[in-house]
């Protein structure tokens, strides 16, 4: 059921919903956040395990003596602050606001937990663009560190810098798309929804 079989549903009949109807709108509404979670449970995966390579890599090379905290220190913040937000991304997903239930929820139930679940996954984003925001300088700092130790040759910085800050920006525009484009229009559908059938109980 797509937003369009929505709103011809629950405009249906001043909105006096059979049964069935019911019950359609209900299911939309959960597996829709059924979906969300199956992302953030990939996402999360993907995530914790790009960050252990990568920390195992770090801690390889610090034990090894191919990186010296001392001149190397962006290091530790480019390592700690991924985890610190993965870790509360998993706590926020290991506790959510409104989990997912059966059909048994009324239709004002489901629409009030569809919104709180499209309220967390747009925190979700704006935490993520904050990371990303953070980590903007610390990459150019470590860069600049990397260089300034002899181990990539200015041409390798242009091109470290301009990889990973394309990297950034595509990551960047894509969590504005999902923003903008998907989820606010989402949430503005949920709440003219909630305001329509509030107007009907009164």
């Amino acid at each position: 059921m797509n937003q369009n079989e929505i709103q011809i549903v629950w405009k249906a009949r001043e909105n006096n919903f059979t049964a069935s109807e019911q019950k359609r709108l209900i299911d939309h509404f959960t597996r829709q956040m059924a979906r969300r979670r199956r992302f953030q449970v990939i996402w999360l995966t993907q995530t914790f395990i790009a960050l252990a390579v990568v920390t195992i890599i770090a801690l390889r090379s610090i034990a090894l003596g191919h990186a010296q905290l001392d001149q190397q220190w962006a290091l530790l913040p480019l390592l700690t602050v991924p985890w610190l937000f993965a870790f509360h991304f998993l706590r926020r997903f290991l506790k959510p606001s409104s989990p997912i239930t059966g059909g048994e929820k009324p239709i004002a139930s489901s629409l009030h937990a569809a919104l709180d679940s499209n309220a967390a996954e747009r925190s979700r984003l704006k935490l993520v663009a904050l990371l990303f925001a953070i980590m903007v300088p610390l990459l150019w700092v470590s860069a600049r560190q990397l260089s300034a130790v002899g181990k990539v040759s200015p041409s390798e910085l242009v091109s470290m810098l301009a990889f990973f800050g394309g990297v950034l920006f595509l990551s960047a525009a894509g969590i504005a798309a999902r923003y903008f484009v998907r989820l606010v229009p989402q949430q503005r559908r949920l709440k003219a929804l909630l305001v329509e059938i509030s107007e009907k109980d009164q």
